[in-house]
């Protein structure tokens, strides 16, 4: 360690000061440790000079058990027996690393089976084989062979900061699962402190604001609709409307799960990955997708004659929501409130729109914000604010705040 006035300085920090201030050369601490693994390997395998004047030795071989060999020049027949034992030395590319990092984090419970999935979709997707970095040992991978890779990334599929970060979070666990164990020496705290990337390199996606939640006009209408079309498909979209759940947690409701209190328990959520044989399963997960997101819901009055109406409906199902004795899955809720918009013709929504509408209806209606938090399952209301909360108003209502506001 190096002391400063400051602190200490880490092993690596200390190497890259050094470097910098030209203390040391890389190019020349490289070119070493090549010689000392060449010293190594000569060091442990015989040869020698024959009567006639040529260098001589012996190498293993598959079939023969063992091989002559023979060079006019020692400096020849060194060359030869280091690139045999080279070339015998398992080669680790970035893909052997990945496989293990993401089946160690697999074995080990540390990801669910859908984040298995969604991180094999992202490594196909930022790693196609034909990339140089992926064709390079791993342990020869430098920092400027990463910040050209990312970046590249980032230009080459026009990314976004959002899905950026899933390409971040796949080198950081690649290079820092190697680095563990012995595979580089690239530390991803120093290289993503000082990686630079400015905001001009992401794609920028225009958001059409209009169509991420259901406006003040549209609302009433859907409500109408799915009220006096009740059965039990268009009452599930209703009772998302009435508190805010995913459509994969209202899937998986149960009658327990409805309290004498006035609330309902959410900690379960619908689960589509892939089995051990690469096939498509769905099945239901006894906890919620987060840990903030295993909660108790208030339900609104209004929400319990909707609970009243699907328990006519299913009076004697496991789950709420069941049709001919199959649970009804999220993406059947889906395609349901597609057929729901375009028979109102209305811009089509995703359930997950009607989620974004609940959030916004407390913030506008001056819901405390953990409260809105804690009934959408977030652990911060800064999720909220950012993902779910847009305006809603129509431009009536707009105009009409606006003159309010700026009366001067």
């Amino acid at each position: 360690m190096i002391k400063s006035g400051n602190g200490s300085l880490s092993e690596s920090e200390t190497l890259r000061k050094a470097v910098d201030c030209g203390i040391l050369n890389l190019e020349e601490i490289s070119e070493c440790v090549q010689q000392m693994k060449r010293k190594e390997i000569l060091d442990n395998h015989s040869y020698w000079p024959n009567k006639d004047g040529l260098w001589i030795t012996y190498l293993p071989d598959k079939q023969k058990g063992r091989i002559k060999r023979k060079r006019k020049k020692k400096e020849d027949l060194e060359d030869l027996i280091v690139e045999y034992y080279e070339n015998l030395r398992e080669k680790i590319y970035i893909k052997d690393v990945y496989e293990e990092w993401i089946n160690s984090k697999r074995d080990y419970g540390e990801i669910q089976p859908q984040s298995y999935d969604r991180y094999c979709t992202d490594y196909k997707r930022f790693f196609p084989e034909k990339l140089p970095i992926c064709k390079k040992e791993f342990s020869d991978i430098t920092e400027n062979d990463l910040t050209d890779f990312i970046k590249s990334t980032i230009h080459n599929l026009g990314l976004t900061k959002k899905s950026y970060a899933g390409l971040r979070t796949l080198v950081r666990g690649i290079f820092k699962y190697g680095k563990d164990k012995k595979y580089t020496c690239l530390s991803m705290t120093q290289f993503f402190g000082d990686l630079e990337l400015p905001n001009n390199i992401f794609e920028k996606r225009i958001i059409n604001k209009e169509t991420e939640v259901f406006n003040e006009d549209e609302i009433p209408v859907v409500i109408s609709y799915l009220r006096n079309h009740a059965d039990i498909w268009n009452l599930g979209l209703l009772l998302q409307f009435q508190t805010g759940m995913r459509i994969g947690e209202i899937s998986a409701l149960k009658r327990e799960d409805i309290q004498q209190n006035g609330t309902l328990l959410v900690h379960r959520t619908e689960v589509k990955c892939k089995d051990e044989s690469g096939k498509w399963t769905v099945y239901v997960k006894d906890t919620s997708k987060t840990d903030a997101g295993n909660r108790t819901i208030i339900l609104p009055d209004n929400a319990k004659w909707t609970l009243d109406e699907i328990l006519k409906l299913n009076p004697h199902g496991e789950y709420l929501f069941m049709n001919r004795g199959k649970r009804i899955r999220e993406n059947t809720f889906n395609k349901r409130l597609s057929r729901v918009c375009e028979e109102l013709r209305i811009e089509h929504r995703t359930s997950h729109k009607i989620r974004k509408t609940y959030g916004t209806t407390l913030l506008d209606c001056g819901v405390n914000e953990s409260t809105v938090s804690e009934q959408l399952g977030h652990s911060d209301i800064a999720t909220t604010r950012k993902y779910y909360y847009f305006s809603n108003k129509n431009t009536e209502t707009k105009l009409k705040q606006i003159n309010n506001a700026v009366n001067f």
